[in-house]
């Protein structure tokens, strides 16, 4: 016969595994950040990834880039994502010969954390064309909102400076960051800009000497 202190001892080690087990399968059991919003691997295209971009919705004070450069900064095993819904209307606009913005993720696995940034690709030629794409949805609110980056992009364009993308927001352990993107990843990751807007060239620190 076991002595009744092994018994109890046998007890514990198979609660212990069956709690265990039941962690295990829990965790399992929960919908990934992919799974949860239906995202897909995506290899984007070369004039946005050459492209440069902001990094503020409304009055952003800068440009950064260009968009794979900022990827190679990150660390970490960098993957392009993107919505099925937003997929497939992205092949739909593309069979009808139309343009459109369109939203995708950038995963960066780390060895202790996953992070996601939320991109906008902009395919739009020209300053313009932005501000059209920004006036069709806001109507009149878009000269408020809008109408000084206008022509702070023009200037950014005409000294070759080609914007293809918009940094919306960034996700750390499943919860997005308050602060706008430009400041994360200003004050953050150190990443700095190329561009300053408002001043309408190159911040100091990146000039080229003469």
């Amino acid at each position: 016969m076991m002595p009744k202190r092994c018994c109890c001892f046998v007890v514990l080690i198979m609660l212990a595994s069956a709690l265990i087990t039941v962690q295990v399968s829990k965790a399992e059991s929960q919908p990934t950040f992919r799974e949860e919003n239906g995202l897909q691997t995506y290899n984007p295209p070369e004039w946005f990834l050459k492209g440069y971009f902001i990094a503020r919705e409304k009055n952003p004070g800068y440009l950064f880039g260009p968009v794979q450069d900022f990827v190679g900064t990150l660390g970490g095993k960098t993957t392009w994502l993107i919505e099925d819904v937003e997929l497939e209307r992205l092949q739909s606009a593309s069979a009808n010969g139309k343009k459109l913005e369109y939203s995708l993720f950038l995963e960066v696995v780390g060895p202790d954390k996953t992070t996601y940034w939320g991109f906008v690709a902009l395919p739009h030629e020209s300053a313009q064309a932005w501000y059209d794409a920004r006036r069709a949805y806001h109507g009149r609110k878009a000269q408020q909102y809008y109408g000084k980056t206008r022509s702070e992009l023009e200037r950014a364009l005409s000294q070759g400076f080609n914007v293809t993308g918009e940094l919306r927001f960034w996700i750390k352990n499943g919860k997005a960051s308050l602060q706008a993107p430009e400041e994360v990843i200003m004050d953050k990751f150190g990443y700095q800009p190329v561009f300053d807007l408002s001043a309408g060239r190159r911040p100091v620190a990146s000039s080229k000497t003469e």
